[in-house]
Formats: C-alpha cells, sequence, structure tokens
C-alpha cells in the first residue's frame, strides 16, 4: 500500500475519519479510489483510508489498523453491522444496514427492505469495490434483489456520474415494508433516496403519542405520508399531508389503505409548501398538530446563512397557523445546520410572532443511524417538538 502523508498534529486526525486535500503533503502517486497508509509528515501513523486527489474529501479512513479493503474486510464490516443492528432495532425486519463511515464502509449507505438490499455509493473507493459489497450482501443474507440507487448528487464531488440499476435478482412487482408498527408500500427505482427514510422511524411513534385529541393534523413535506400515517394511527381526527409529488401523495393514500385508515381522514395537497402555508393563512386555517420535515436546505457550509433564513421563514408561518396550546415538530436533516442552530431559528421566529413556546421532546436519528464520536458530521438529523404556551 503507498503512503499519503499529511501536514499538522497526530491528535488532530485521530477521531475524525475525513481529511480534506488542502492538508495532503505526498501521496507517491496513489491513484483515485485506492488504499492507502496515512502518516503524518513527522512519520505517525494515522490509519488506512481510501484516497480520492480529486475530491475536497482526498482521505476517508475506514480503519487504524494496517488494513487493505479488500473483500474479506468489506464482507466482515457488512456482517458486524447486521450484528449491531439485530441488538439496538431487533424487531425490525427493514432498515439502514450500513451507515458510511460510521460502519467503516465511508461512503456507502445500504438499506434492508425485508429480504431485498438497496446500496448508494457516493465515494469513489466504494465505486472501485461495487462487486465486492454486491458479493457479501448475497454471501450473507442471500437477497432476493440488490439494487444500486447511487444517484445522490453528492457523486458529483468525487467525479462520479449517476446510476440506477437491479444489480442481483428479480424485483418483485411491488415492496411492502413494515416500520414502527405501520405498512409501507416502497418505490425503490423512482422513490426519494433509497425508497423510505429509516431515520425518522422513533420520532414517527413520539408523534403517534401525542396525537391523542388532535383534531386536525398537518404533515408538511410529506412525501409518502409517514408522520401522516402516525397522527392518524395515534387519534387525530384528520390530517392534511402536502408535497410537491403527485406519485409520493398517490403513494399515501396506497399506504392508508394497506393500515385500515379511512381515506377521508387524510386530505393530500399537491403544494409547495410555503406557498400552502401562506394560502391557508389568508383561510384562517389552524392546526393543532403541525409536522416540518423539509428536504436539506443547504448541502454546503457556505449556504448556512441563507438556509437559516429558509428555516425562521418556515417556522414563522407554521406558527401563524398553530392553534393554542398546539404543537409543532421541526426537523433539520443537513449536516451543517446544528442542534442548535435549528432550536435558535424557530425561538427567533416565535419571538417575532409573539408566542412562547417550551420544548417537549428533542428528536434524533433512529439507532440504526449511528452517530460516530468525534464525527459531528454522522448526527446529520436534528429534530424539536415544541408546544405552544398560551
Amino acid at each position: 500500500m503507498r503512503k499519503v502523508r499529511v501536514k499538522g498534529r497526530a491528535k488532530d486526525y485521530l477521531t475524525h475519519p475525513w481529511i480534506y486535500s488542502n492538508n495532503i503533503v505526498e501521496d507517491q502517486g496513489a491513484a483515485p479510489g485506492e488504499a492507502v497508509l496515512v502518516y503524518t509528515t513527522k512519520n505517525i501513523f494515522l490509519g488506512s483510508a481510501i484516497y480520492n486527489p480529486n475530491s475536497r474529501i482526498a482521505l476517508r479512513f475506514y480503519s487504524r489498523e494496517k488494513e487493505e479493503l479488500d473483500y474479506i474486510a468489506i464482507k466482515t464490516r457488512i456482517y458486524n453491522a447486521h450484528l449491531r443492528r439485530s441488538k439496538t432495532i431487533r424487531k425490525e425486519k427493514s432498515y439502514r444496514l450500513v451507515f458510511s463511515e460510521s460502519d467503516d464502509l465511508p461512503g456507502l449507505i445500504v438499506d434492508r427492505y425485508g429480504n431485498g438490499f438497496v446500496i448508494q455509493i457516493v465515494s469513489i473507493g466504494m465505486e472501485h469495490r461495487r462487486g465486492y459489497i454486491v458479493e457479501a450482501l448475497v454471501d450473507i443474507f442471500n437477497p432476493i434483489f440488490v439494487y444500486d440507487r447511487s444517484d445522490s448528487v453528492l457523486r458529483r464531488d468525487e467525479g462520479l456520474s449517476p446510476r440506477s440499476e437491479l444489480v442481483y435478482g428479480e424485483l418483485p412487482e411491488s415492496i411492502v415494508i413494515e416500520s414502527a408498527g405501520m405498512k409501507y408500500l416502497i418505490d425503490i427505482q423512482q422513490g426519494q433516496k433509497t425508497g423510505f427514510f429509516f431515520d425518522q422511524r422513533n420520532n414517527r411513534k413520539i408523534i403517534e403519542y401525542y396525537s391523542k385529541g388532535v383534531s386536525r393534523g398537518l404533515d408538511l413535506f410529506s412525501y409518502t405520508g409517514s408522520f401522516a400515517l402516525h397522527m392518524l394511527k395515534g387519534g387525530a381526527e384528520i390530517v392534511y399531508a402536502v408535497d410537491r409529488s403527485q406519485p409520493a401523495l398517490d403513494m399515501i393514500k396506497k399506504n392508508a389503505e394497506l393500515n385500515d385508515i379511512p381515506p377521508d381522514r387524510i386530505v393530500t395537497f399537491r403544494k409547495d409548501a410555503f406557498e400552502f402555508l401562506y394560502e391557508m393563512a389568508l383561510a384562517s386555517e389552524k392546526f393543532d398538530l403541525i409536522v416540518l420535515d423539509p428536504p436539506s436546505f443547504t448541502r454546503k457550509r457556505n449556504k448556512l446563512k441563507e438556509a437559516l433564513n429558509g428555516y425562521r421563514a418556515l417556522h414563522e408561518r407554521a406558527i401563524a397557523l398553530l392553534n393554542d396550546g398546539g404543537m409543532i415538530a421541526t426537523f433539520s436533516c443537513s449536516m451543517y445546520v446544528s442542534r442548535k442552530d435549528l432550536l435558535d431559528s424557530f425561538h427567533q421566529a416565535a419571538r417575532r410572532m409573539r408566542k412562547s413556546f417550551y420544548v417537549v421532546e428533542n428528536l434524533y436519528q433512529a439507532k440504526d443511524h449511528p452517530i460516530l464520536l468525534g464525527f459531528p458530521e454522522s448526527e446529520y438529523l436534528k429534530g424539536y417538538l415544541f408546544a405552544h404556551k398560551p
């Protein structure tokens, strides 16, 4: 294995799995995607990493030992990830099996849908080892299919083109999973990400708990309606679900039927979220429970200010629609928006609206998305449940 040397102190690199390109001093001609040994300029060994000289994230550690990233290493990591999930989410048969750096497979996502798997690759190192990944999944689980949904925009940063294709087995005509006690019809080929968002599993149950006695709920950026369905299961009389995607809204109706929820209890709107909030305010509409689960407002640190302005505007418009004593859950899925940033944006909005709130729940990503100590970027999903204080 070739050696790559980096400037700076060893202690600055001991827990974070990334090293940026401006810290590289020497690479001995290592090629993109090659596994390398990383040393400081003082010859202190830091670990084994995937190298990409063409990316801002030049080094992604997968081990702190001298170790090749071969088939055995990948299979061992996938199996160990499976063992960890079996302890933390025991009853679930569909979940995130591999969460990138948190499972020592940087740039790889694997979601399990029963006996089928969807992979998403966003690093050149995993791209070069895709065959090993698929082979390991087949050897360990004997799945009915493995589908590759590597169409994330993050691939562009690694010099990779988007791809979406079946790589093993056959896709069933329909895929139905169960998550947190609710059934969902999944579209892994055309749906967002890999077809479903497992990271909100625990938060959906929390929202369900607080839905008892709710007359009208609102699920904004609803996608296929997971929060709306849990609100209805928890006792909400009627829920509005708002999304810009008609196929997603159509899926909500099918998911409601799967869970024996009467169709007249869920009302769908194909609308831009901000436009919908504005129209509801003009109509003096009010809700008892509102869930705000938008897509990432920024994928770059230099766009953070714009993102926070967006959150403040979103929070102000949502607060304007809340009944006295009502509750609002708000989330951010951007790694550059901190928990404090999200809290402050809501506080500023509440102050502008002259409303008082208290925090009912701190909301986090599910346990199959483990947060790696020393890697704050792995805690990407943050949320709060606020209650209005009349």
